[in-house]
This record gives structure tokens, sequence and C-alpha cells, in this order.
């Protein structure tokens, strides 16, 4: 049976939820740690990548913290400072950075609730979030 003419709502099913990244650091750690753990997990992504971290603080995001993140290669190297030519630019308040370096919000579910914006090369960014996905969660793409 449908509904107005449209398809038939299934009534339990549930969407899978979106992998959450393996766990860059701690409860107690601050965005250099994390953001350093970032960048030493990305040196295995096997290509060259490079991405802009905005970190917005205050009551109206008047404070931005800029990051360079580098990946792919042997080393990955983390500075803060505004990059040329980054593949993925994110940005979204040190809160939930904090909350998805310690695995407790899936990328996807921030982008998706509007805590985390992303720019530039949105398929680098999907490799990405695969490559750092934790590996007991299966991987479940946006789209």
């Amino acid at each position: 049976m449908t509904w107005q003419g449209g398809k038939l709502r299934l009534e339990n099913s549930r969407a899978l939820p979106f992998a959450r990244l393996r766990t860059l650091a701690g409860p107690q750690d601050n965005a250099v740690k994390s953001i350093n753990q970032l960048s030493k997990a990305l040196s295995g992504f096997g290509k060259a990548v490079r991405l802009h971290i905005r970190l917005v603080s205050g009551a109206y995001g008047e404070t931005v913290e800029h990051w360079d993140v580098q990946g792919g290669t042997k080393r990955g190297k983390a500075t803060k400072a505004k990059p040329k030519g980054p593949n993925v630019v994110v940005v979204m308040r040190r809160e939930t950075w904090a909350h998805i370096a310690q695995g407790q919000l899936a990328p996807y579910e921030a982008l998706y609730s509007g805590k985390l914006r992303v720019g530039g090369d949105f398929e680098v960014a999907k490799a990405i979030v695969k490559h750092l996905t934790d590996p007991s969660a299966p991987y479940v793409a946006p789209c």
C-alpha cells in the first residue's frame, strides 16, 4: 500500500550509522596533539594530499586557527599556517574537531548536521575519511 501515491515506507528500516574515525586523541588532548596524530595517520594515505583545517572558536566565530596538514608521504606533517593549494578545506568548531578526533562523532554525521563544512575535492575528502575510519566499524559511503 502506498501513501498518497508515494512509495511504501518501511516501518522497521534503520539507516546504518556512519563510521567514526579511529581515535586520534584522548579526552585531555588538545587540538595540536590531535592534528599531529591526524598527519601521522595520513602518512600512509597512498598519494600526496594537503588539508586546510580551519578551527573556529568564539561566540560568533571571530577566531580562526589555520592548520596545514600534509599526508601521503613517509612522514605526515602538520603546521599552524594557511596552506597554499590544499586539496580539501575543512571548517569546524574546535569542539567538533575534539569529538571527531576522540571517535565520538563521525565526520559525515558532523557534515550532515551542519557542524562541519568541506570544500575542495570531495572525492579526496571521502577517500581520506575511508582511510581514517575505525577498522572495527563498517564504512558507509555518504553517496
